[in-house]
């Protein structure tokens, strides 16, 4: 070996020793990454390592030639580095989200175009040949849309509006970044999408971004053509959720079959398309209550309130206080696959329930029969009873009526409950006696001081007094003087002229009526009781005999037909 040749090992030894000095730090840092391997020598000192895959390909560090393993040294190296900012931006996007964290969100931002067409279906399942590839076509409100839809991982489904909405709110969270990259976790994704931290949850996540990743949508909107008769030009575009997915995958073998699941601690890297991420920034969105999401116990439950929510939201701003829809068109728009009318219908009504229930709808009207029925979305607006409290008050049998019971709802919405159960406990205790179940239930609603509920239910409350005071049970006299009150104030209702009778009426004749009455219906009636044919404070009274007797198909058939008539 000549001079020449012993300086030039010496200093591949040096080099190379140098190199594995400087990457074994980085590489330690890496194990969850590139697996824990040991110190590098290449060529000279052992063990080596196995091919490492780089955005260039897969380098072999154990090439001989000089110049091959210094290009592989400095392509790994940037590579690890670049690699290691990507986790760094990781780490601190979990930072941020432990101080602004999604619990710290009231609503979701979620995109009112894409919402709007109904992409996401709103059934759990789908048969999988029309799951692959549909046309929707359909008119709410006004508005025309039309969609082609491609999926050949399937359309997404049910628990996928739960993912999606989530991965909206980390991206708000993120700050909207302008590379439109989401960098998260599957455990922080199934917190934001409200799921439990499981195994089969991060199997369903990943099921579902991979939907989503391979679902694609063709928008078409139509333009007429000046000057020509009958003719139409439309223009087409193509849409997309992601464009690119990178995450980890753990899994067992069982023979030749490997089952794997997303990783619920490592790097979930996802790339928004640009449009989708836009239309996030955009100020074309409508807000989801979180509140709300988490209270709705059904995936096709949320789906619906995510729909209804986006239709609901007109242009300026506010949002309707309905929402009427030809059951053909919300079939498209919910993504039911079943054409026939019963079908559709049942596949609603278990998400209208549970809407109604948490307080989202006040009622929903179904007209019409076969292809001609419609369906009329009533909301609760702000400052209106919860219908599931004054259900509550009018079961409880106190005496209440339902005017009563409505003012009780919206002005003590957080009482009603605890209040009932007291009253309840006390009446059954019988010691001292009940005389006005209906005035004790006021007094303690309106007295907190007095009555704190927040204790067991039925535990006697403590008066607050001076010292020594002597504690006195409250009298029944201020109750008689409560109902002979409201005796009077419904007398004078009786005497009021037609208009004032219906505005003080007209929200409780919708509560008992509404879901009775078909659109034109409620409009007939309404305008009788305006033009004084109907006296609206007497009717009022009249369908709250009739409710409590179990009258009101006869009452309601009696109405409807001196509406025809």
């Amino acid at each position: 070996m000549g001079r020449f040749e012993k300086i030039f090992n010496l200093y591949r030894l040096r080099r190379n020793f140098l190199a594995s000095m400087l990457l074994s730090p980085i590489l330690a840092s890496n194990t969850d990454t590139f697996g824990p391997f040991g110190c590098f020598f290449p060529d000279t000192f052992g063990p080596f390592w196995p091919p490492i895959p780089t955005p260039l390909g897969r380098f072999d560090l154990k090439m001989p030639s000089w110049t091959q393993t210094g290009s592989s040294l400095v392509v790994v190296f940037f590579y690890l580095l670049k690699n290691k900012k990507q986790q760094q931006e990781a780490v601190r996007g979990s930072d941020d989200m432990a101080h602004n964290t999604i619990r710290g969100l009231d609503t979701i931002r979620d995109t009112r175009s894409l919402a709007r067409f109904g992409i996401t279906s709103i059934q759990v399942r789908l048969a999988q040949e029309e799951a692959l590839r549909w046309e929707s076509s359909f008119s709410i409100a006004g508005r025309r849309y039309h969609l082609q839809g491609f999926a050949d991982l399937g359309r997404p489904r049910g628990i996928d509006t739960d993912v999606i909405t989530g991965l909206e709110a980390i991206f708000a969270l993120r700050g909207f970044p302008e590379d439109n990259t989401i960098i998260t976790s599957g455990y922080e994704l199934a917190q934001s999408a409200h799921m439990p931290d499981n195994g089969r949850t991060y199997e369903r996540i990943r099921e579902s971004l991979l939907r989503y990743w391979r679902t694609g949508f063709l928008v078409r909107e139509g333009f007429e053509q000046p000057g020509a008769e009958g003719r139409t030009t439309y223009y087409n575009e193509t849409l997309g959720f992601f464009e690119k997915i990178s995450f980890w995958e753990q899994g067992v073998r069982s023979g030749n079959v490997e089952h794997t699941t997303l990783s619920r601690d490592k790097t979930l890297r996802i790339v928004l398309t640009p449009e989708f991420a836009e239309s996030l920034r955009s100020g074309y969105i409508h807000q989801l209550d979180r509140a709300l999401l988490r209270q709705i116990e059904q995936p096709p439950a949320r789906a619906l309130y995510r729909l209804l929510s986006a239709h609901r939201q007109q242009d300026d701003g506010t949002q309707a206080e309905l929402l009427e829809v030809d059951l053909g068109d919300w079939r498209e728009a919910c993504g039911i696959q079943d054409t026939r009318p019963s079908k559709v219908l049942r596949s609603l009504q278990a998400a209208h329930d549970e809407l109604t229930a948490q307080g989202y709808l006040t009622g929903v009207e179904i007209a019409g029969r076969g292809q001609k029925t419609r369906l009329t979305y009533h909301f609760r607006q702000q400052g209106d009873p919860d219908p599931a409290l004054v259900e509550l008050l009018m079961e409880a049998d106190f005496g209440l009526s339902l005017p009563v019971a409505q003012q009780f709802a919206a002005e003590y919405p957080d009482r009603v409950e605890k209040a009932i159960q007291f009253v309840e406990a006390r009446r059954q205790a019988g010691n001292p006696p009940v005389r006005s179940p209906a005035g004790l239930l006021r007094r303690v609603l309106e007295d907190q001081e007095r009555y704190v509920l927040d204790g067991a239910a039925g535990s006697e409350p403590k008066p607050k007094r001076e010292p020594g005071e002597a504690q006195t049970h409250a009298s029944p006299v201020p109750d008689a003087e409560w109902e002979a009150e409201q005796a009077a104030r419904n007398q004078a209702l009786l005497q009021a002229p037609p208009a004032e009778q219906w505005r003080a009426c007209r929200a409780s004749l919708k509560l008992v009526l509404g879901s009775h009455f078909s659109a034109e219906e409620w409009k007939h009636f309404g305008q009788a009781c305006l033009d004084g044919q109907w006296a609206a404070a007497a009717l009022l009274q009249e369908a709250t005999r009739a409710a409590a007797r179990l009258e009101m198909q006869e009452f309601v058939a009696g109405l409807q037909r001196a509406l025809k008539g």
